[in-house]
This record gives structure tokens, sequence and C-alpha cells, in this order.
């Protein structure tokens, strides 16, 4: 019985090992990864990696691996660059280098058009001499390239240009005659900003400057001094009196500089304006002055209302400027309405664009010549262009000294005669129909 079991036993392991050697499987061993290996460099470098169209996230100088037998086409990209695109052959087992000299492809480079005025100016590209001179073209690899023009006795002054591949950029550049003009920036002076919006002087020579910051500041000739205003982030005007004081006007209230120490404050709720929108300030001759708002004007410091009313138009009176002749008569301009005589505090005598010889009843500035005739200027919502008109104390004429569809955003007339007038397109110095002369940065 025993060795019936034995014989059993051994018969049932012999077909169970039988039967486990007919289950077991062999798995062919992996193959090894393709080791083709691409090393991709340029000049300049940083170009991005793309094979067969499929970014690598790659930059040159960079290497591709793992690549099997084949060709394969690589796309160099680049911003400002035109894209570079050929073909690579891998073999396994084996290394190749690419080396792409883009600057000796003239199609990848870019042109600047270097123009100056005045011309025969000296090229700077980042500071560097190229030993050229204005006007002249730079043929140069795409980039951003501070440009640079220097001339004797003009103040140098630079401009940042993008350069693209096959493509055209003008650096344009005017530049100060220092002989001539002395002109103050953020950059080579003590201002704070280099918004300004208006300039007065004072018996001392004190320049005197509104911007579109919360602040106004001065200027001695060597020394500037930056002074806040709480009224307002918007200082519009400033007027200096015959007895040295300062008024400044903001779109929140007036200012008035009794002294160095002594500065006083007509805002929201503690004075008598009947608008806070200071747009205009002149002086009476008798210590007193006349402010323009956008509800009426307001003779200072009596508070004297000075709202008009007129026979022949309904308007609302936003004063946009203000000037006194030589006959102590007040000349207002009148947003969307005209200029205005102010025979009385009551009593107006409007003249319009359909009543008067006036360019347009957008009126932006007002000034007098010591003769006593009235200049004004005026938006550029005009028809037939932008100009200027003048009274010559009986009736308006039409002159158009101005660049067309420009605005007018002061008139000043110096002891010569001679008409200042600052405008959106630049200064234009005006003495007759006949001869004004634009300086701008066009």
């Amino acid at each position: 019985m025993k060795l019936m079991l034995l014989l059993a036993a051994s018969f049932y392991l012999i077909i169970s090992i039988s039967s486990c050697s007919q289950e077991v499987s062999v798995t062919p061993p992996d193959s090894a990864p393709p080791n083709g290996y691409i090393f991709i460099n340029s000049n300049p470098t940083g170009f991005n990696i793309y094979l067969d169209g499929k970014e690598r996230r790659r930059t040159t100088p960079d290497s591709i691996t793992w690549l099997s037998t084949g060709s394969y086409l690589v796309t160099l990209k680049k911003d400002l660059y035109k894209d570079t695109s050929f073909s690579v052959n891998a073999i396994e087992g084996e290394k190749f280098s690419v080396y792409v000299d883009f600057t000796k492809n003239v199609s990848m480079k870019g042109n600047i058009t270097c123009t100056s005025s005045p011309s025969n100016c000296e090229i700077f590209v980042n500071d560097s001499s190229t030993g050229l001179y204005t006007p002249n073209t730079l043929t140069i690899l795409p980039g951003n390239y501070y440009i640079k023009y220097h001339l004797n006795n003009h103040r140098d002054d630079s401009v940042l240009i993008s350069v693209s591949s096959g493509k055209k950029s003008t650096a344009k550049i005017i530049l100060v005659d220092t002989t001539l003009w002395q002109d103050y920036t953020t950059s080579n002076s003590g201002i704070p900003t280099n918004s300004i919006t208006c300039v007065a002087v004072d018996k001392n020579n004190i320049i005197y400057a509104g911007s579109s910051g919360s602040y106004y500041f001065s200027f001695d000739g060597t020394t500037w001094e930056t002074y806040y205003s709480s009224l307002s982030n918007i200082v519009d005007c400033i007027m200096v009196d015959a007895n040295d004081l300062k008024y400044i006007g903001t779109a929140r209230g007036m200012a008035v500089i009794y002294s160095e120490t002594s500065t006083k404050e007509y805002g929201f709720m503690s004075s008598g304006f009947p608008d806070f929108h200071i747009n205009a300030i002149v002086p009476d001759g008798n210590g007193n002055c006349f402010v323009g708002t956008n509800a009426s004007i307001t003779e200072f410091p009596s508070w004297t209302d000075y709202t008009p009313v007129f026979s022949d138009v309904a308007t609302t009176i936003s004063i946009t400027s203000l000037a006194i002749d030589a006959n102590n008569n007040i000349w207002a301009g009148i947003k969307s309405t005209g200029i205005a005589k102010v025979v009385s505090k009551k009593s107006w005598k409007l003249y319009t664009s359909s009543s008067a010889n006036l360019i347009s009843d957008d009126v932006t500035a007002l000034a007098v010549t010591s003769s006593g005739e009235v200049w004004a200027g005026f938006d550029n919502g005009s028809v037939f262009g932008n100009g200027l008109s003048y009274f010559n104390g009986s009736s308006w004429t039409k002159v158009y000294p101005i660049p067309t569809s420009s605005k007018t955003n002061t008139v000043f007339i110096d002891k010569n005669d001679t008409k200042w007038i600052g405008t959106d397109q630049g200064l234009v110095m005006f003495t007759s129909p006949a001869s004004h002369t634009l300086f701008n940065y066009d």
C-alpha cells in the first residue's frame, strides 16, 4: 500500500513539473533606445529649438538626444528674427554638431533709417559710436537698440528702436540747440514731472510751474523747489501779481502764496467760489484778481460774483480763459459759447462764430497786446482747420499761423508783440500772417 502511494505521488509530481514547464515563456530582452545625437549652436545664442514642428523646450546652444537614424527638420525661432529651418540627418551611435551664424546672413538683418534735425549728427548705438553721421542707414541684427545722436552745441538725445528681420525702422530726433534753448526734463533737472500745465514768472525772475500731479514747483536759476498742494492733483493755472503774490488755480480750489512761510488755500466749502475748478486767474492792477471757474467769474478777495445774463443765448458760463486790456476791460473765453467782454457784473457783450469773425466758439486761450488787440485761440474742432482770431477794437479777423486742426492751449504776447502759441503739435512763434515758425519734434 505504501508503495502504491509513493508511486502515485511521484506520478503527480512528474505531471505537475511537466505542466509547469509547458506554461513558462521567456520575453526577449528590450532593444537599446536610439542614441542619435545632434548638438545645435548659433550666433547669437538663445534661439528656441523645434524638431519636426514640435518645440523641444531647449534654446541654443543645446542638444537633441535619443534620435533614431533618419532625417529631421530643425527650426530655430527668436523674437524679431525670421524663422530659420534646415534638415539634419541623425545616425544612431553618432554625434553631429550644427552651427548657424546669423551674423553672416544678410537677410536676417533689418535697417534703421537715421535722420535728425539738424543733420550731420554723430550716430551712436547703445552708447558706442558707429562713426557714421545723419542722414544714414544702419543694417543691423534684430534687437532693441538705443540710437543716440550727438552734435556740438546741441543736447544729446536718444530713442529706443526695435529692429526686425527684413524690416525698416526709423530713428528721427530733433536736437535742442543749447545756444538758443534750455530745456528741463526729469532726466536733466530737478523738476518732478515732464507734464507741465502752466508757467509764470515773478519780479525776481523765479519761474513757477504747475503740473498734472499734486504739486507745483519753482526754479530760481540754480535750485528747484517742489510744493505739494492738498487741494487737487491738477494745477491748471498760476498767476503772479504786481505785489508778487502767487495764485495757484487747481481743479478743487485756489491757493495764494503770501510769503515763503504763509500760504492760504481756498477750497471746497471754504470759499465764495460758485465752482471750485479754477481755469484762469488775471490781476486787475489794483491788488485784486479775477478768477474764472466752471460756473462764472469771481472777483477776489471781495468774492464778488460776475454771473452774466445773456439776452441772446442760454448757456452754462464755464470760463476757459481770461484777459484784461489796457482799459481794464475783462475779456472771457467761454466753453462752447464764444468770447465775452464784461461790460458790467451782470452785462456781458458776447461774440460768437456766427455773430463775429471767430474761428470757433470753443475758446481755449486769450491774450492782449500792448496796443489793446485781443487775441484768441481755439480748440481743434473747427471744420476749416484751426487758427487764431483777434479783435482790433471794432472787428474780429481770422489768421492761420498754427498747424491745421491743432488745439491752441495758450497764447503769450511778449514786450515786442511777438505771439507765442502753445499747441498740441508744438510751439508757434508768430509775428505776422506771413512770418511764423513752428518748433516741434516732427
